[in-house]
C-alpha cells in the first residue's frame, strides 16, 4: 500500500469516529465506556512533591474490600457492559496485596475490559509477581503497567521524596521489561510528570524507556483538591518552553519513525496540549466527556466525574451505579462540564478519549506533521 493510500485510509477512519465524537456534545449520556480511574488505595510508599496522597493518616481505612468490589461489578455489571478500559490506580495500588483478585474479578463480569496500572515502582519482587499473577488470571491480554519515572537517579528521589527509590524503579523496569519476553501482549511504559524541578530531564527519561523498550507518556505536573490534594502545593507550571519544545518535538519524531504518521497523531495531539496547558492552565482545547463516557471511583465508593472536578455525584455503597449516573448530581457536573466551568486538566487519563473523538483535531494534527516536518506542526 502506498503512503497515499494509507493516509486517505487513516483520515476515512478518523472521521467516522465524527459521530461518536458528538454524542456527548450533543447532550445524550448513555453509558460510560471507561472508569478514568478506580483508586483502590490511597495508601503510598512515595512522598512524593506533586502529589499529597501519602499524607493522608487514614489512607487504608474503609477502602472497599475485595467482596464490596465484586458485588458492585456483579451487580452494575449490565450498566457497565460498555466499559472498554479501566485505569486502577492509588496511592500505590500494588500495596493491595489482593490487586490480581481485583482485576480477576472485574474481568468476570466486563469480559472486553482492559486494564491499565501505574505504579511508583518501589518494590521490584511483589509488583512482578502481582503482575505475572494478572496476567495468568487475564489469560495474558488486555493488561497495562506504567512506572512512574521523573528523572535520573537524584532528581527522581527529590520528586519522589525517598532517598535511594531511582534503583529500585529501576529494576522493577528491567523485570518488567524482561517479563514481556514471556507475555509480548504486556503493555509497558515509563511515565513522567513535568515539574520545573524535572523537566531538563525529559529526553533523559524518555532514553531510559527506550532503552528498555517501553513505550514512554508525560504530563504537566496537575492540581486536585480530590485526588492529588495538591492545590497551593510546592509546584507551578513556571517551565521554559524553548527548552521543553524542542525535546517534545523529537520525542515526537522518534514515535513517527517507529509507528507512522496515523497511528502518531493523538500522541502529537496530546504533546501539544501539554504545552498549551503549561502556557494556560485554565484554558482546555478540546470538550471534555467526563461524567459523559467516563467517571472515577474512589476507595471509598465516592463517584466524581473526573480525578479533578470536585463534585461527588454519589457513592456505590448506597446506590447502584445507573441511579447515581441518572440522579441531579450527575445531570449538574454534566451542565458544569458541557459549559468548561469544571477546574482545567491535561493528563492521559483524561484527555486521551477526547483526542481520540475528535477526528478533525486528528486529521488537522497530521496535516500540520505532514506539512510541517521540522516541527511535527508542535508549537
Amino acid at each position: 500500500m502506498s503512503e497515499a493510500s494509507a493516509i486517505s485510509g487513516g483520515i476515512r477512519r478518523l472521521l467516522s469516529s465524527s459521530a461518536r465524537g458528538l454524542r456527548f456534545r450533543l447532550g445524550a449520556t448513555g453509558r460510560p465506556r471507561m472508569i478514568a480511574n478506580f483508586a483502590v488505595t490511597y495508601r503510598c510508599s512515595s512522598r512524593c512533591r506533586t502529589c499529597n496522597i501519602w499524607q493522608m493518616s487514614d489512607a487504608g481505612g474503609g477502602e472497599l474490600t475485595l467482596a464490596e468490589i465484586e458485588d458492585i461489578f456483579r451487580s452494575n455489571a449490565d450498566f457497565l457492559r460498555d466499559v472498554e478500559s479501566i485505569q486502577i490506580t492509588g496511592g500505590e495500588p500494588f500495596l493491595r496485596q489482593d490487586l490480581p483478585e481485583i482485576v480477576s474479578v472485574i474481568r468476570r463480569y466486563l469480559p472486553r475490559c482492559t486494564f491499565w496500572i501505574p505504579t511508583n515502582g518501589m518494590a521490584p519482587g511483589t509488583i512482578e509477581g502481582a503482575t505475572r499473577e494478572m496476567l495468568t488470571r487475564l489469560d495474558g491480554r488486555g493488561l497495562g503497567i506504567s512506572v512512574s519515572i521523573d528523572g535520573i537517579e537524584e532528581t527522581h528521589d527529590a520528586m519522589r521524596g525517598v532517598e535511594g527509590c531511582y534503583q529500585e524503579v529501576v529494576r522493577t523496569l528491567q523485570r518488567l521489561s524482561a517479563l514481556r519476553k514471556e507475555h509480548p501482549s504486556l503493555t509497558l511504559t515509563v511515565g513522567m510528570t513535568l515539574t520545573p524541578l524535572n523537566y531538563k530531564e525529559l529526553w533523559d527519561v524518555f532514553a531510559l524507556s527506550r532503552g528498555h523498550d517501553a513505550d514512554f507518556s508525560f504530563r504537566p505536573v496537575n492540581f486536585s483538591d480530590i485526588y492529588y490534594r495538591n492545590l497551593g502545593g510546592a509546584f507551578d507550571l513556571r517551565m521554559t518552553l524553548d527548552e521543553i519544545i524542542p525535546v517534545i518535538r523529537k520525542i515526537g519524531r522518534s514515535r513517527m519513525e517507529r509507528l507512522g504518521l496515523l497511528r502518531s497523531s493523538p500522541t502529537l495531539r496530546y504533546m501539544q496540549g501539554v504545552i498549551d496547558y503549561i502556557r494556560n492552565p485554565d484554558e482546555r482545547r478540546i470538550p471534555c466527556s467526563a461524567c459523559y463516557d467516563s467517571f472515577f471511583l474512589d476507595p471509598y465508593g465516592n463517584v466524581y466525574p473526573c480525578i479533578i472536578m470536585d463534585h461527588r455525584i454519589g457513592n456505590v455503597r448506597e446506590a447502584p451505579l445507573e441511579e447515581i449516573w441518572a440522579s441531579e448530581e450527575a445531570r449538574e457536573a454534566r451542565r458544569r462540564v458541557r459549559r468548561g466551568l469544571c477546574p482545567n486538566c491535561w493528563v492521559e487519563c483524561e484527555t486521551f478519549r477526547d483526542i481520540h473523538m475528535d477526528a478533525l483535531g486528528l486529521l488537522s494534527t497530521a496535516i500540520r506533521a505532514l506539512f510541517y516536518p521540522s516541527s511535527l506542526g508542535i508549537n
